[in-house]
């Protein structure tokens, strides 16, 4: 999972809110949560101080898109096993 969570964190990083996308397609850009309609994301910005990640889930297989401290996201993935995000 946190593999994976590092895969999409990365993958994140290059899209921008005009980034092609499939509709229902969901992702964190430009630190916000966004969900693709009309083949563009809709970005709802995180409240203060916290930025869109993805994060590895605990009790089953999977991540999720979460708003999170910078901090607090990076001790989930150190807990789960890997470095970086």
């Amino acid at each position: 999972n946190a593999l994976d969570a590092q895969k999409l964190n990365a993958k994140f990083a290059t899209l921008t809110a005009d980034s092609s996308c499939t509709d229902g397609d969901q992702a964190c850009v430009n630190g916000g949560f966004a969900q693709c309609s009309g083949g563009k994301f809709q970005v709802t910005a995180c409240s203060g101080g916290t930025s869109c990640f993805a994060l590895p889930l605990v009790n089953k297989a999977g991540t999720s898109l979460t708003c999170d401290s910078a901090a607090d996201a990076a001790a989930r993935m150190t807990a789960a096993g890997v470095d970086g995000g």
